[in-house]
């Protein structure tokens, strides 16, 4: 593959940007264990958007995916389609469908503190876009394992980044992508008490 542009989203920072069809993305933990939230919207239709609870279901029931991993990356009903497929994923143990947002952060009594939900915000402005015209649940949390606790509420806890210095995933885009993407915040177990940058590459 090629490598066309390479950059790096710093600690508690985000940033949007394109990823074409047929191109690959590459999310790089090169500091150490982090989290990057990330959201894709067809470039083309913001109201097509990844639905990450959605793809769950998808993948399982095709037996290549589940709540840890993901091979095809769908967009919400009703445009049901293809948007990324995992190509290469040196961790595969990660959580899809949520980010921090000040309720969230203020519900774990958590000081008040920058986070991804202010961070997409952010990014997305100059596309004229913000968390209201998003799907709430639609974000794919890089590296973030979660385990489910053996209770009759299925509540779960978070841990430390399932990844290590150098991990990387690879994703195909199968349309026009605006990729949506943070460096999340959170000073706790989430990112190893240490929030780090994260390094992105685009490759054809």
């Amino acid at each position: 593959m090629k490598l066309i542009e390479e950059f790096v989203i710093p600690r508690r920072s985000s940033k949007a940007f394109v990823v074409k069809k047929g191109q690959v993305l590459r999310v790089t933990a090169h500091e150490g264990k982090q989290v990057a939230d990330i959201r894709f919207l067809n470039a083309h239709d913001y109201n097509e958007q990844f639905a990450a609870r959605w793809s769950i279901p998808l993948n399982s029931i095709q037996k290549i995916g589940g709540y840890k991993k993901l091979k095809q990356l769908w967009s919400k009903v009703p445009y049901n389609s293809v948007m990324l497929t995992v190509i290469d994923d040196k961790v595969g143990d990660h959580n899809f469908g949520c980010q921090c947002s000040p309720i969230f952060v203020k519900l774990k009594g958590a000081p008040d503190d920058l986070t991804c939900a202010e961070l997409f915000d952010r990014c997305l402005e100059p596309y004229g876009l913000s968390m209201k015209d998003l799907d709430s649940a639609g974000v794919f949390n890089l590296f973030m394992p979660v385990r489910y606790l053996d209770d009759e509420k299925g509540t779960f806890s978070f841990n430390r980044p399932s990844c290590e210095k150098g991990d990387y995933i690879d994703f195909r885009a199968e349309m026009d992508v605006l990729v949506a993407a943070t460096s999340c915040p959170e000073g706790n177990i989430v990112n190893d008490f240490d929030p780090k940058g994260m390094l992105y590459r685009i490759f054809e």
